[in-house]
């Protein structure tokens, strides 16, 4: 019932079957506590096909930053030359076409002519605008779509909403206080790890003389920056939008691990796809009873503590450290009223229930 009171997808008969693929892809990256964008990304890339076939024309998200990026070009160099008209109809034809998509209206001939008159790529976005039988569907429907299928996930679990936009911007902050790109990370088990993903690529134009051909040559070496210093604001945002993500695929990893020194510590055979477990299934009892013991166990990891506290150790000022804590605690991330206790985890199963994603 959300979902038809989007005025374009209102016509649009859409059942179970048609959301199945774009919640799965959706939720799995929410759990990862991926932020609004990703999760609204994850959402167009599966349900665009379904609205599509039903013959909705959809435009993405990256169509219209590409289209942007083409009339901003041009605006640039209408503007170094001095032609104000030209800078003035050049933004006023990108209003346009992006208020047309955020208004699911077909584009008009006036419109058309003036974009076929800007550039090519302009003009084949603005001629898709014409190719509309039931309608256009674009981000803002993708993003409400979004907001209604974590809606439930991130009220059950605040964590999936918020942690990433604490350790976003808790990275930027280390990142520029310590002018380093290697962030440190504390897993479940105590471990520190370093996310060093956020290197800045540095390149070096390279001219020389051909000793054969006696031809001058030049060309350009890129390397990723070796001492780890901070060379730029891209390392910042990449900082930011990873640390927290990629955290949590680390905890995730120690899970993993520990299920696996289980399984060699006891002379059970264990496998695993990512974060899917595999026994026998005579030892799955036996696997399910531990998984619950190295759930616990992650309970007292206390890893965004542990992690700020590395970070601290490393550079991180301690008005700063003091002020993450405290936003921390805000949050919930750290000793929330509501906290999960070990004794929760480990509790009998009451009868006609299982353990969520557990089970032979």
């Amino acid at each position: 019932p959300d979902l038809l009171k989007i005025p374009a997808l209102r016509d649009a008969d859409i059942d179970w079957e048609d959301l199945a693929k774009a919640a799965k892809a959706q939720n799995m990256v929410s759990f990862y506590g991926a932020g609004e964008a990703t999760q609204a990304a994850n959402i167009e890339a599966k349900f665009a096909k379904v609205l599509e076939q039903k013959g909705y024309l959809v435009i993405t998200k990256q169509e219209i930053t590409e289209v942007n990026n083409k009339i901003n070009s041009l605006i640039k160099v209408a503007d170094r030359s001095g032609a104000t008209t030209t800078v003035s109809e050049l933004k006023s034809i990108k209003g346009e076409l992006s208020e047309l998509v955020n208004k699911n209206e077909p584009i008009g001939r006036a419109l058309l002519k003036q974009a076929e008159e800007v550039h090519p790529d302009v003009a084949d976005f603005a001629n898709k605008l014409t190719n509309s039988r039931r309608g256009i569907v674009g981000p803002k429907e993708f993003q409400a779509v979004s907001e209604i299928m974590s809606k439930h996930l991130a009220e059950r679990a605040p964590v999936t909403k918020s942690f990433v936009q604490f350790w976003n911007a808790t990275a930027k902050k280390y990142v520029r206080e310590t002018n380093s790109t290697d962030i440190p990370w504390v897993t479940f088990d105590g471990k520190e790890l370093s996310q060093r993903s956020y290197r800045p690529r540095v390149q070096e134009r390279i001219e020389f003389t051909d000793p054969v051909s006696g031809r001058k040559v030049a060309n350009i070496y890129e390397a990723a920056a070796e001492d780890g210093k901070l060379l730029g604001k891209a390392s910042i945002a990449d900082a930011g939008i990873g640390t927290g993500v990629n955290g949590n695929h680390m905890n995730d990893a120690t899970l993993v691990r520990q299920f696996h020194l289980w399984g060699r510590k006891n002379n059970v055979p264990t496998a695993s796809i990512h974060d899917a477990f595999f026994t026998n299934i005579g030892d799955s009892d036996l696997a399910k009873t531990a998984l619950r013991e190295i759930y616990a166990d992650a309970l007292d990891g206390e890893t965004i503590r542990k992690t700020l506290k590395a970070m601290r150790k490393n550079g991180m000022s301690r008005s700063t450290y003091n002020e993450r804590l405290a936003e921390a605690k805000r949050l919930g991330l750290i000793d929330p009223p509501n906290k999960i206790t070990r004794r929760d985890i480990l509790a009998p199963i009451p009868e006609g229930k299982s353990w969520y994603g557990i089970g032979p």
